[in-house]
């Protein structure tokens, strides 16, 4: 090797470096932003799914409600086909 390729290469390589650390840097803004993107997308999963379980606490109280009125509304019509039996057959 000669002096005179010696500051070439000594230039090339500071450039390669320069070029390196750029790249290296815009790898580490691009990780954070994903980093970022992904914490916000897993914390906005969790806010939906938070109100899911809310909202199904409602859906499995209001089941409740309706299959008690109905267990009331089976009551009665036994009540009234009993009535209703008995008066078809007064033997009994």
């Amino acid at each position: 090797m000669t002096d005179s390729n010696c500051p070439d290469r000594v230039t090339r390589l500071e450039a390669l470096a320069e070029t390196t650390l750029l790249a290296i840097q815009q790898l580490a803004l691009q990780q954070r932003e994903m980093q970022n993107n992904l914490t916000d997308s897993i914390q906005d999963l969790l806010g939906m799914m938070s109100e899911q379980r809310g909202e199904m606490a409602v859906m499995r109280s209001e089941m409740a409600e309706m299959q008690s009125e109905v267990r009331g509304l089976q009551r009665e019509n036994r009540q009234i086909l009993d009535i209703l039996l008995n008066r078809q057959n007064p033997d009994t």
